[in-house]
């Protein structure tokens, strides 16, 4: 399928990906079909029709290029231009981008934009840029995470003593043990056999990843929390980003903004429908009242470095 979505980009480009100026290669874990890959095929056609043959796109999802921490590391080393994922995944790399694993620091999704479209994401993303290397443009939301686990999560302290899969995002990990469950960072690509083997007890994602890689074929119970929403985004090599002309860095960042908005479109419309699906499939759904998580969530002890910046998030209404 990779070849195939590669073929049909290059198809729109009418054969002039060998005269392009500029070729921007993007690497991805969802799967062919998934909504990520969706908004990473949205991106190529709008970049496709700004620049038409100034750009030649090629897409890579469906870890075809390794996981997502060896495609961290090779847009890192410049090896490859661009990512699509969270910026969550940055964490280690900058404390700003621990943002996104802090437990309901968004009100909803009209406050998620109002962070990560005005100052507050701009300085954020400037700082990610200027001292790890990393620019994202395109902040995208794809719905809130939820938690699916092998036994009933009714009330909070049903997730007391669980051992729930984290990223190895230290915002991530302080979270879930604020909620009361004992993390355990697994790689995300690991998830399914982890869950397989009882390595873990459950997983939080947002829907369409628990869709789109079939983890609620292993575990049933799925709680709706709405406790953390990554901040999805194209993360390049800043060296490289910078290299580019302004016309080009604006064409991607246009283009970033539309593969934005029709995920945001896409995730509002599906969530229903995700869930109708996901409890057809055998899906145990449960609706906790949320107070209790937010309260243990408060008691997170998060690193020095990140406090002014979940301030600065809070504060903005």
């Amino acid at each position: 399928m990779k070849k195939l979505i590669t073929v049909s980009l290059f198809a729109l480009m009418a054969g002039t990906a060998a005269q392009a100026e500029v070729t921007l290669r993007i690497g991805g874990a969802g799967s062919d079909t998934s909504p990520d890959t969706k908004a990473m095929e949205v991106f190529a056609e709008k970049l496709n029709e700004r620049l038409g043959d100034g750009v030649a796109v090629e897409l890579f999802p469906n870890s075809h290029l390794g996981t997502v921490d060896e495609m961290v590391e090779q847009v890192k080393g410049g090896v490859l231009e661009c990512m699509y994922e969270s910026v969550g995944v940055l964490g280690s790399f900058h404390p700003a981008a621990n943002i996104e694993g802090v437990a309901y620091v968004y009100h909803d999704v009209d406050h998620f934009f109002r962070i990560w479209r005005g100052p507050v994401g701009q300085e954020i993303l400037d700082s990610i840029a200027d001292e790890a290397g990393f620019r994202v443009v395109g902040p995208a939301f794809h719905g809130f995470r939820q938690i699916l686990t092998n036994v009933p999560i009714e009330k909070a302290e049903d997730l007391d003593g669980l051992k729930i899969r984290a990223p190895g995002i230290p915002a991530y990990i302080e979270s879930i043990r604020a909620m009361g469950a004992n993390p355990a960072t697994v790689a995300f690509e690991e998830v399914y056999a982890a869950l397989q083997s009882h390595v873990v007890d459950g997983v939080e994602q947002p829907l369409t990843a628990i869709k789109d890689k079939r983890f609620h074929e292993v575990v049933k119970n799925l709680a709706l929390t709405n406790h953390m929403a990554e901040t999805m985004g194209f993360m390049c090599n800043s060296d490289w980003y910078a290299g580019l002309d302004d016309a080009t860095r604006n064409a991607i960042e246009a283009s970033a903004v539309d593969s934005a908005d029709w995920y945001r479109t896409y995730t509002e419309e599906s969530q229903a429908a995700l869930l109708a699906d996901l409890e057809a499939e055998g899906a145990i759904v449960t609706r906790p009242d949320i107070a209790p998580f937010i309260a243990r969530a408060a008691t997170a002890q998060y690193d020095a470095t990140l406090q002014p910046i979940i301030e600065k998030v809070r504060a903005v209404e």
